[in-house]
């Protein structure tokens, strides 16, 4: 029994003894890591930059972590506090360019907890540790932009007839780099409007554009949400009612994510040329539909949008019969048009 009771107190001793050793290690620690990713920097920088981008890419369990940005330098740097288990931790995000794409490098530093200190000590150092969650988060943008955003397919749906719609919506201009960050904040803003305000809303949100050129530096568009009837709003609101009358499209569809929409714009427009079609923006809109998006599907390569061009309906005239000409008779002119359904 004594000898028993020596070996409980030196294991005792020696616990207490580790306990301090741990307690002792330095709290202050610098971890960098850093990966290449084949896709352009500006792609990358929005994306990480997307604080509604956390969920698909950050390391930690998303309900003891917070991410608040400090400073963004555009496709450059980005500047974050991280909050990971009520311990505060500066992040460093500094994006270059490659060959390749973008290489990005992740530099986290803070101090330790005894939780961490004793992982350290336990895994050969805080560099394994956190280290490891910072390769992790930099493989899970590299999935996520490299798998997902190069995965898509584009459909010519043909003529279709748009129907006639009442809409609200929101105008703005912006770069093509911002198009997908604003448009998205946009949406987010009129659907709080139609919640607020307790409007039904009769299908799904699109856009419209003043017109779609592929030499465009700023894209003029309005984020739309349909309605049953058209809305009256105050004078300076910016939110404001709309409408577009029944017309004639070509319709291309786009599965995958939406950095693929000029390729289906162009695909549309290639089919308009081929078909001998005319554009007509002046009694149709140039209109895009997200049948399948965020907040519903995370992954880009399930996302859904449809993209119509307005085009002029086409007028057939029948040529005069030969025995009527030879007479010097006039056949009738018929207008035939042709309507197809959506």
């Amino acid at each position: 029994m004594r000898i028993l009771k020596y070996i409980l107190l030196l294991l005792l001793l020696l616990g207490v003894a580790f306990i301090v050793f741990v307690a002792t290690q330095q709290s202050d620690y610098k971890v960098v890591r850093s990966k290449e990713i084949k896709v352009s920097k500006d792609i990358v920088y929005n994306f990480v930059s997307d604080s509604t981008a956390l969920i698909d890419w950050n390391p930690w369990n998303k309900d003891n972590t917070v991410f608040k940005n400090l400073k963004l330098i555009p496709s450059d740097t980005i500047l974050q506090n991280i909050t990971i288990s009520g311990m505060k931790n500066e992040s460093f995000i500094r994006f270059q360019n490659t060959k390749k794409g973008a290489l990005i490098t992740w530099e986290l530093k803070g101090k330790l907890d005894f939780e961490l200190k004793l992982l350290s000590v336990l895994q050969g150092g805080v560099d394994n540790v956190l280290g490891d969650k910072l390769d992790e988060g930099l493989n899970n943008i590299d999935t996520y932009l490299v798998k997902e955003l190069t995965s898509y397919k584009i459909a010519i749906g043909g003529l279709v007839t748009k129907h006639a719609t009442n809409y609200i919506q929101q105008v703005d201009t912006c770069t093509i780099t911002d198009f997908q960050k604003v448009s998205k904040s946009m949406l987010q803003n009129m659907m709080a409007f139609v919640e607020k305000n307790d409007i039904e809303i009769l299908g799904l949100p699109f856009i419209t554009y003043e017109s779609i050129s592929s030499n465009d530096k700023e894209i003029i568009f309005a984020m739309c949400v349909p309605v049953e009837e058209e809305i009256l709003t105050t004078p300076g609101s910016e939110i404001s009612g709309g409408h577009f009358d029944e017309f004639l499209a070509v319709k291309v569809v786009l599965k995958g994510d939406y950095s693929h929409r000029k390729e289906a714009w162009n695909k549309a427009r290639k089919y308009v040329n081929q078909k001998r079609l005319t554009e007509d923006n002046s009694n149709g809109k140039y209109v895009e539909v997200y049948k399948v998006s965020l907040p519903k599907e995370r992954k880009p390569s399930n996302w859904v949008t449809e993209v119509y061009v307005p085009v002029k309906k086409r007028v057939y005239i029948p040529r005069p019969k030969p025995e009527a000409a030879e007479e010097g008779a006039t056949a009738p002119v018929e207008n035939t048009t042709t309507k197809p359904t959506e």
